[in-house]
């Protein structure tokens, strides 16, 4: 028997069939659970490429502490394509301008925050693409309030207690009231409340609070600052898609931020009061104790920016301006 026109023909099924072979990918999330509303968006991310790609595209989801990557080593691990998809909740040391929208009492509720995501995106896209990113999309947590294990009703009481921040900005607001911040990514958190190493922490009730709700005793519902995070692409993974892939991946990234903020806003009032029924000492803040805090934080908006150069200067003036603060 002759054997080539058979081994040809092989040939050009394992070449037709390495063409279309499916892309994989690797997604890092700084969450430790499957559960919060921020990785759930990332899943609904992951199963939408793959249906509208039909398979061409594959994510691996890997959750936080899952890897050995810090939450604050995202950035890197993206532009470096160790992981291709990120979601990027601790970039303030390397994306300076995204400590922006966590400044302490500049935004105060949702129109602010969107009015001032809108400003600040062409700003953020710039600054991932010198590092090899794609941003895809924003997304914000409801008002990161304080949590603890001792008693905490009112901004005395932070005097002395040691508490988890996620950046700088929130570890400014914990200091000037005499607390001691401590910052650190989600998978350190539980344990560090266990062990005592922080006796409390700043979170929403439908972020790190779906979590660690059942390490703490009070929640003391100061609204100090939004807290933000930013799905992210490596550029170079992203170039090699196909132009229409690129579109999907673009579309469904943005479109799952978008999500991520609505369902936890969704969630929030309501994951706080089954709380409340489970024992957990809930109190709200007064107006007159947001004034204070508001009046004290607002010298530290213009410190910040101040030291981050002039394009956060301009930044801030812009949000300022359009928040009437």
């Amino acid at each position: 028997m002759n054997w080539k026109p058979i081994a040809a023909i092989a040939v050009t099924l394992l070449a037709t069939a390495a063409a279309h072979a499916a892309t994989t990918w690797e997604a890092y999330v700084y969450n430790p659970v499957a559960s919060q509303p921020a990785v759930a968006a990332t899943i609904r991310f992951i199963d939408e490429v793959k249906q509208k790609t039909n398979g061409e595209l594959l994510v691996n989801l890997h959750l936080g502490g899952s890897l050995p990557i810090k939450a604050d080593g995202i950035t890197a691990a993206v532009g470096d394509n160790i992981v291709q998809f990120g979601d990027d909740g601790f970039a303030t040391g390397t994306i300076p301008i995204t400590g922006m929208l966590r400044l302490p009492l500049l935004l105060q509720n949702y129109d602010e925050l969107a009015k001032a995501m809108e400003i600040i995106r062409p700003n953020l896209e710039a600054a991932y693409a010198k590092r090899g990113i794609v941003m895809l999309g924003q997304y914000t947590y409801p008002f990161q309030v304080l949590w603890g294990k001792k008693k905490i009703t009112s901004l005395a009481d932070i005097k002395g207690l040691k508490l988890r921040v996620t950046s700088v900005e929130q570890g400014e607001f914990i200091r000037r009231f005499g607390g001691v911040p401590l910052t650190m990514g989600s998978p350190d958190v539980a344990a560090a409340l266990d062990r005592g190493v922080v006796e409390g922490a700043l979170t929403a009730s439908s972020g790190g609070g779906l979590v660690w709700h059942d390490l703490l005793k009070y929640r003391y519902g100061f609204p100090t600052s939004y807290v933000n995070s930013t799905f992210v692409v490596n550029k170079e993974a992203f170039d090699a898609l196909p132009p229409a892939t690129q579109k999907i991946v673009r579309e469904s990234g943005a479109e799952q931020a978008k999500w991520a903020i609505k369902e936890m806003q969704r969630l929030e009032d309501e994951v706080t009061a089954q709380f409340a029924k489970e024992g957990m000492i809930v109190t709200a803040a007064t107006p007159d104790e947001i004034k204070l805090a508001t009046d004290k934080l607002r010298p530290y908006w213009d410190e910040w920016a101040k030291a981050k150069g002039p394009e956060a200067t301009a930044i801030l003036a812009k949000i300022r301006a359009a928040v009437g603060r």
